[in-house]
């Protein structure tokens, strides 16, 4: 029991350690164990870390069966078709991979850009980032990584700015 819980722990946490850091509020003992139990029941650990497989993939028939994903139907992929076929979003030629709308754009419509930040939104957000400390970097010290609510602070910061504009400055830039 102790090696097999010496084993089978730490893949666990490994295996849950993206979702777990994702969230803001760190999970309870009890929600650990949950999964835990839950990983363990269906195989989702990891057996083989050499090739990544996990135990419900070597021994298939030990573990309860995956719900099969649900495809697209005929009449979804139909639709696709026409409209790749539309916008001439078709691979053309395979050795570069280069799109029929790519090859002759004048005969598909134009595809819209995405409009980029202004020099407000970027000064914005770069004060923000030197005022939250994730800007000074010196050759001694490891970059500073952001945290998801700092990264939604910094993005907030530059749409506040967006937001103060007017008419008259965006024509100056």
């Amino acid at each position: 029991m102790k090696l097999s819980t010496t084993i089978l722990l730490p893949l666990v946490f490994a295996a849950t350690a993206g979702t777990a850091m994702a969230q803001s509020a760190p999970l309870t003992r009890a929600q650990v164990q949950a999964e835990l139990a839950e990983a363990v029941r269906t195989g989702d650990l990891l057996a083989d870390t050499e090739r990544g497989l996990k135990l419900n993939e070597l021994y298939p028939s030990n573990y309860p069966a995956q719900p099969s994903q649900v495809g697209k139907t005929r009449a979804q992929v139909k639709a696709e078709l026409a409209e790749a076929v539309r916008t001439g979003d078709l691979v053309a030629d395979i050795e570069t991979g280069l799109k029929l709308n790519q090859i002759n754009p004048s005969n598909y419509p134009a595809q819209q850009t995405q409009m980029g930040k202004t020099r407000a939104q970027v000064m914005a957000e770069t004060a923000e980032a030197r005022r939250l400390g994730l800007l000074d970097v010196s050759e001694n010290e490891y970059p500073k990584i952001a945290t998801p609510e700092q990264v939604e602070q910094i993005r907030q910061a530059g749409l506040r700015a967006a937001d103060s504009m007017n008419v008259g400055q965006l024509n100056r830039q």
